[in-house]
């Protein structure tokens, strides 16, 4: 968890000083493969890919929302990925703040891309 913490804290920094790609194309970039309840009502739990599509090392920050078979919200989590080369891949999770116990589905409510500053 302290990792993710780091992972999105220097997104947040980089996002400071570089130029961030609309949501909507850098959205298009990311997939959830899987997303799991817990069936002993722990933090429910998403995962997936990237692939950068744009012409520059990127920063992700991934932010889903999590919600149970009504549409209730039953929390949130954010995925920050520090690196991904042009035309590559990378994989992110992210677990729910909420705990819950039940079916959840998982939907990407933004995606922030930023490019890796030139060293």
């Amino acid at each position: 968890m302290k990792r993710l913490l780091v992972v999105a804290v220097l997104a947040g920094l980089v996002a400071a000083f570089a130029g961030c790609s609309s949501s909507s194309s850098a959205k298009k970039d990311v997939k959830i493969t899987a997303c799991k309840a817990s069936p002993t009502g722990d933090h429910p739990s998403a995962s997936g890919t990237i692939v950068n599509h744009s012409s520059k090392a990127s920063v992700y920050t991934i932010h889903v929302k999590f919600k149970d078979n009504s549409g209730n919200d039953v929390g949130d989590g954010v995925a920050g990925v520090a690196k991904v080369d042009p035309k590559e891949n990378a994989k992110w999770s992210a677990t729910s703040t909420v705990s819950h116990k039940g079916t959840v589905k998982c939907d990407i409510s933004s995606v922030t891309r930023n490019a890796v500053p030139s060293t």
